[in-house]
């Protein structure tokens, strides 16, 4: 049996601690970014996402499955006939509690879904409507679920929210557009 032998120069030998250390610095960057992500993610968390996250991701879920197959036949009038509405088809359609513009500490959310999400209401909004729902909804936020749904809103103002939205770290709020 051979046995091979490898000398290191010393050259060679003087590079190794360097090469461990940026070994572990590399990996102790890509820890950090990983925990500094993980931060922020729990950070846009809302209160009630933290304390019930599969109760809250149940309401999500159904509520998203029942506005996907809504189908507004008729043509609303203003906001106000939209939200109603909607939160008649969700009270036909579910058990969750629906509360149409309940009176909060943060505010009266258009519509209030057991507690855990919002849904925040807007039909063709303009400039300064847009900014307000953003504002309410940045509060909203904080304690529920919250999500924007537009009503006969065209497309380049829904990209105007969308991108407010992201510069603002609120991109974790959907936007939902009929």
């Amino acid at each position: 049996m051979k046995f091979l032998k490898y000398q290191m120069s010393d050259d060679n030998k003087s590079h190794i601690p360097e090469l461990i250390l940026a070994g572990v610095g590399v990996i102790g960057v890509l820890a950090g970014s990983w925990w500094k992500s993980a931060k922020i993610a729990e950070s846009k968390k809302s209160r009630a996402e933290r304390e019930n996250s599969d109760f809250v991701n149940e309401v999500c879920y159904k509520i998203n499955e029942l506005l996907n197959e809504l189908e507004i036949l008729d043509e609303m009038e203003n906001e106000d006939d939209f939200r109603d509405v909607l939160a008649e088809y969700l009270t036909k359609y579910t058990d969750f509690k629906i509360e149409v513009t309940p009176n909060t500490l943060l505010g009266k959310p258009d519509i209030l879904i057991d507690g855990v999400l919002v849904l925040e209401v807007k039909y063709n909004p303009n400039k300064p409507e847009m900014d307000r729902c953003i504002g309410q909804c940045a509060g909203y936020s904080r304690e529920w679920t919250t999500w924007i749904i537009l009503y006969d809103t065209p497309p380049s103002r829904i990209n105007y929210i969308s991108e407010v939205l992201v510069d603002k770290g609120l991109d974790n709020i959907p936007i939902i557009s009929f």
